[in-house]
């Protein structure tokens, strides 16, 4: 269940004065890997998270949100057509509370910068910013931290431009669809086996040495159903498995398997699976 456990100060003039938001045509690449935390508009995750959204109505309220699935953060902006920053919030919520130890935070400074006046056109529109997040444990500050974000709506843009599907590819790494070798972890539908799984375990008894009674292979199953040389891994109690014995197990399951290859809308795709192999 998703809880949120803090709610932060809001900007306002007796803290900051009216702090202005930054217009730079050539402000931070989003396409690029550094230290910003990363929010877009693409909808390509299996769940209704939206890592960003706006809402305009007489301001231009600005959100960004991130999960690993059992933390989060949800950050806030509200900007004026003047381009004031009239509000900022920071929310951290996780699936563990600590009663005995309330958490809190409190955004003491900010700086935000847009490549264009979003009043003007919002397709396109991308940013940066850098809080500095006092944290508090009950009541008493603890640690004062910075977070870095940035934010680009790909909305009227090509799907097919290379930033849209580098945008893309990320997402689908973060959020454990793909690996960075483009392997997916997450398919639709998983690839499973043609072969009668008898012949397989009859063909490994017979290797000569030491066999394990149970251990699993790490492979990849490729477009065509057959499982990839590399990577290739086995895990279990192999400590009186030998370097041959690995390799002969390894030319079996290559060799001597067939399979349905993963699905990703309807077309087939390489795929990571864990196969558990019984010997007995």
């Amino acid at each position: 269940m998703k809880v949120q456990i803090v709610i932060l100060l809001s900007i306002s003039n007796l803290v900051f004065g009216q702090k202005k938001v930054f217009i730079d045509r050539n402000t931070i690449k989003y396409e690029v890997e550094d230290s910003y935390n990363r929010f877009d508009d693409i909808k390509n995750l299996k769940n209704d998270l939206e890592p960003l959204k706006f809402e305009f109505k007489s301001n231009l309220k600005i959100k960004n949100s991130s999960s690993s699935g059992f933390t989060g953060n949800d950050i806030y902006f509200e900007i004026n057509q003047q381009l004031e920053i009239l509000n900022v919030q920071y929310l951290h919520w996780s699936d563990m509370i600590d009663i005995n130890n309330k958490r809190s935070y409190r955004v003491k400074n900010v700086t935000l910068t847009l490549n264009k006046n979003p009043f003007k056109e919002i397709d396109g529109l991308r940013g940066n910013y850098t809080l500095e997040i006092q944290h508090f444990q009950n009541d008493s500050l603890n640690r004062t931290e910075t977070f870095k974000g940035k934010f680009k709506s790909f909305k009227g843009l090509d799907k097919n431009s290379n930033d849209y599907q580098w945008a893309l590819r990320q997402n689908k790494i973060f959020n454990g669809i793909i690996n960075k070798e483009d392997v997916y972890l997450r398919p639709d539908k998983i690839a499973h086996l043609k072969t009668e799984f008898k012949q397989i375990t009859k063909k490994i008894n017979q290797i000569r040495g030491y066999t394990p009674k149970r251990f699993t292979a790490i492979v990849v199953i490729n477009e065509n159903g057959k499982i990839e040389k590399e990577p290739f891994n086995l895990i279990g109690d192999l400590k009186y498995l030998g370097h041959n014995e690995k390799l002969e197990i390894k030319k079996v399951l290559i060799d001597f398997t067939e399979w349905y290859p993963a699905c990703v809308n309807e077309q087939a795709v390489k795929s990571q699976i864990p196969l558990v192999i019984r010997t007995e």
